[in-house]
């Protein structure tokens, strides 16, 4: 092949597999970061002792290309197993354990009727022939569960007592989502990888080690933050960007944009009216943290709630200290996914805590006395939000990626799936595409 100059917007997951890859091809390649360290939502942030991650917490093992890319950079010694997973569910009657895994022990969750335990075991097995058809790093390979909401899926498939005790508190208290609002093939191309597997893994030293051992060998241009870029019939791409306060271009002959789908088009003047239709209808979720550190030590312990019983708080966990880690005691108030909504109209994204203090005081009684430093953590833009119709649009926008080439190529999990491992698998796709097309 011959040898392109490209360069590369964004340094999250899908920024960095894809330089990666065109580096390995021998490409000329840099890669232009707005943030002043790499990783994107995935990584590990500290605010005056207080730790905590800027978006992803988990990696799940179902994807083989993403293992075989943990082992190519060092970090497969790095996983640490995490088994069995599980929370305490709370409800306005009571609390239950709830399985983040799904497995035999999800048919002993209290409050569901017979005939929905019944179909638990037609459903797993359906799941599980369902693992030859489903791609875990792809919500495309699900489309036939595409036009239906998850909420929709669940009571058609299981029933409405699972849906409101096991699957609503799950995805509202990881994902910040809301049944209704999304589409089941997000559920339907993952769930199938999950049936029967009781493990998940964190890294040793966070999650940030994954962003640095991808970034490693790649020319960084950190506090870069691009404006626009022209596309021209004759001669290189031009890139302008700011840095430090001024005006730079970079020239190049290729593109990739990594940045969130949501930011993309505002990028590139020159889109054609079909691609800027798709990026019109790419939609992120928010989420905002409470971090409280404390100057005692507590239990471990982790609680999702009903959405009768949620309140302002749909995630609830208190985390020991560590003297050898040099973690401190902290408790994590995570937002409904209505609480996040009233911090944005009542522009409250800064002072969380106001929204969220009178039930973590419900939670933790002596939180006045034992909290030394609080901080509020806000992500604009969390998750792609996979809704009913969407994955459908994303299959259309990336065949036409793939099917000739072009100046400019789009990777992100909103191009794949919402998880590490489909930002991983889009940044391959790109490499990939251009492999492809410029032989």
């Amino acid at each position: 092949m011959s040898a392109r100059t490209i360069v590369v917007i964004g340094a999250g997951i899908s920024g960095l597999v894809a330089a990666r890859r065109l580096v390995q091809a021998g490409h000329s390649v840099r890669v232009l970061e707005a943030a002043e360290t790499v990783g994107g939502r995935v990584g590990d942030r500290e605010v005056r002792g207080i730790r905590f991650n800027a978006g992803a917490r988990l990696l799940y093992a179902f994807s083989r290309p993403f293992n075989a890319l943990l082992k190519e950079i060092g970090l497969a010694s790095a996983l640490i197993p995490v088994r069995g997973l599980s929370a305490e569910c709370r409800d306005v009657d009571g609390k239950w354990t709830v399985e983040l895994m799904p497995g035999v022990k999800s048919l002993f969750t209290p409050g569901l009727s017979v005939m929905e335990r019944l179909r638990f075991l037609p459903f797993g097995l359906k799941m599980l022939a369902a693992r030859n058809r489903t791609d875990p790093d792809d919500a495309a390979s699900a489309l036939a569960a595409d036009g239906v909401t998850l909420a929709d899926h669940i009571r058609d498939a299981l029933g409405p007592r699972v849906l409101e005790r096991m699957i609503e508190p799950v995805f509202r208290g990881t994902r910040s989502w809301n049944a209704e609002d999304i589409s089941a093939a997000f559920f339907a191309s993952v769930t199938p990888h999950l049936v029967g597997r009781d493990t998940v893994h964190v890294l040793a030293g966070g999650m940030g080690k994954l962003p640095e051992a991808l970034a490693a060998g790649v020319d960084l241009a950190l506090g870069t933050r691009v404006v626009s870029v022209e596309t021209r019939e004759n001669g290189p791409c031009l890139i302008h960007a700011e840095r430090q306060g001024e005006a730079v271009t970079y020239e190049a002959d290729l593109v990739v944009c990594a940045t969130e789908g949501s930011l993309a088009a505002a990028l590139f003047p020159g889109l054609s009216a079909e691609d800027r239709s798709f990026f019109s209808g790419v939609r992120y979720n928010a989420l905002g943290i409470v971090h409280y550190r404390l100057n005692r030590q507590l239990a471990p312990a982790m609680s999702f709630f009903t959405r009768a019983a949620s309140g302002p708080i749909a995630t609830w966990q208190q985390v020991p200290g560590n003297e050898a880690t040099g973690q401190v005691p902290q408790l994590y108030a995570q937002l409904s996914p209505e609480a996040v909504e009233q911090a944005l109209e009542r522009g409250m994204t800064d002072r969380l805590d106001e929204l969220v203090g009178e039930r973590v005081r419900s939670l933790y009684p002596t939180l006045d006395r034992d909290c030394v430093d609080v901080h509020n953590q806000w992500i604009a833009r969390k998750l792609p939000v996979f809704y009913p119709g969407y994955a459908r649009a994303v299959a259309d926008f990336r065949n036409r990626q793939s099917v000739a080439r072009r100046r400019v190529y789009f990777c992100g999990d909103y191009l794949a799936q919402s998880l590490i491992t489909g930002a991983a698998a889009s940044g391959e796709r790109a490499a990939s595409d251009i492999a492809r097309h410029w032989k």
